[in-house]
C-alpha cells in the first residue's frame, strides 16, 4: 500500500522525516522504517512537530518534543 507521512504546518523545521512517502509491505512482511532527525538551530530551545503518517486506510499521528 502507498504511503505518505510529513510534518504538518506549524511543526519546527527542526524536525525531519525520511523517507516521506513510498510503499508499505504487506502485515507479514518486513516494516517500513521511518527515520526523525531533530536538527535545532540553536540550544536550550523547546521545539515541537506533528508527524502524520497515512495510507489509503489508516492515518496515524505522532507528536515530538525536541530540547537540547
Amino acid at each position: 500500500a502507498p504511503f505518505q507521512c510529513d510534518f504538518v504546518a506549524g511543526s519546527s523545521s527542526a524536525f525531519t522525516v525520511s523517507p516521506n512517502h513510498g510503499s508499505m509491505n504487506r502485515r507479514s512482511g518486513e516494516p517500513i522504517e521511518v527515520i526523525v532527525r531533530y536538527s535545532p538551530d540553536s540550544p536550550g530551545e523547546v521545539l515541537e512537530g506533528t508527524l502524520v503518517f497515512e495510507t489509503e486506510d489508516m492515518r496515524k499521528v505522532y507528536k515530538f518534543v525536541g530540547s537540547t
